[in-house]
């Protein structure tokens, strides 16, 4: 059948039926079926038949041009909540040391305790900076996968094509509400995009089944 993508709105045809998602093969959107078989026009067509649950649910609707839903990153301190503590305690703790031990005059102690201090804040900063160049954009039509800062690397998943959702929590990390995300899809028998420290990883989960 022949239909017109939603973002450029080229014709192309395609061998599905309504609700299959299919790639526009000029700009690269991905579009949902809405015609029946012999239309023409994905405008003038009608609705398919699957229920819009994302749209129901409160999110960015299933059905039109892809837009974002969520964007993931690695959380810090519900992930390590005794690391991000220490590094904290390890900055301010190092930095006010040295300004009294230097009101006393005991200036290698102090210089001690400032280099513990700056130490302590490269390790937060290299951290917090690794976590906004890592993780997760789930968008109505894909899931994209962006991990490293010099070196980069990018993955995607179709969300029509996924099999597996799996979340994995440990016991610390029920409680603080974080966790292991692993995804495979149907054209690769192993896992295809997994994120660790994943906040709110049951609720993430569900907006992507919303999708499916």
């Amino acid at each position: 059948m022949r239909i017109i993508c939603d973002k450029c709105e080229k014709p192309f045809e395609v061998d599905a039926q309504p609700g299959d998602k299919v790639e526009c093969p000029r700009c690269g959107d991905v579009n949902i079926v809405r015609v029946a078989a012999g239309a023409t026009s994905a405008a003038a067509a009608a609705p398919a038949a699957k229920e819009d649950r994302a749209a129901a649910a409160g999110h960015p609707p299933a059905f039109g041009p892809e837009v974002n839903v969520i964007r993931l990153r690695p959380a810090m301190f519900r992930a390590k909540p005794f690391r991000f503590l220490l590094l904290v305690v390890g900055l301010f703790g190092g930095a006010a040391g040295a300004l009294v031990l230097l009101s006393m005059e005991h200036k290698p102690w102090a210089i001690a305790a400032g280099a513990g201090g700056l130490l302590s804040g490269i390790v937060l900063a290299g951290w917090r900076i690794k976590t906004m160049h890592d993780g997760l954009l789930i968008t109505t039509r894909r899931i994209i996968d962006r991990s490293g800062l010099l070196s980069k690397k990018t993955s995607e998943v179709m969300l029509k094509d996924i099999r597996h959702v799996v979340v994995t929590q440990k016991f610390m990390e029920r409680l603080f509400s974080v966790g292991t995300l692993a995804i495979s899809s149907s054209s690769d028998d192993g896992v295809e995009i997994y994120m660790q420290d994943v906040p709110k990883p049951e609720e993430v989960k569900r907006i992507i089944d919303l999708y499916r």
